[in-house]
């Protein structure tokens, strides 16, 4: 007689999201602690208002870290290296690097040193 052998795929501990989209993750450090700057006329609007702007669509804000100098956010699709401004390819983070970068100077914070990353989980 035949058998079957039966076995539980793993469903944890691997890279997944169960929201049906593709996201990519993205951690923002303002460069300074940005804790007093929640407001809507502030930097971490501001920030939010141009990665928007340029065409990303934002679906998870985390909370602040890192001293409260970092933001986690998730835009939605699946985005690899190209040339979003137009000019030069680049990878989706050092592209949002550059739009922070153009906010210049937002509630006294000075985007010059904004950095954006690729967000890692460690599962």
């Amino acid at each position: 007689m035949a058998s079957v052998t039966r076995t539980v795929p793993a469903s944890f501990g691997l890279s997944t999201n169960f929201l049906g989209k593709t996201l990519a993750h993205l951690d923002i450090d303002f460069g300074a602690d940005v804790s007093g700057k929640l407001g809507p006329a502030s930097a971490v609007a501001s920030a939010m208002d141009a990665i928007q702007g340029a065409g990303f669509n934002i679906v998870i804000i985390g909370p602040l870290h890192s001293a409260d100098n970092n933001l986690s956010v998730c835009v939605e699709g699946n985005y690899g290296t190209d040339t979003y401004d137009g000019s030069s390819s680049e990878t989706l983070a050092a592209h949002l690097e550059d739009v922070l970068i153009d906010l210049g100077i937002v509630d006294s914070v000075n985007f010059a040193s904004a950095t954006v990353t690729a967000k890692t989980y460690v599962l």
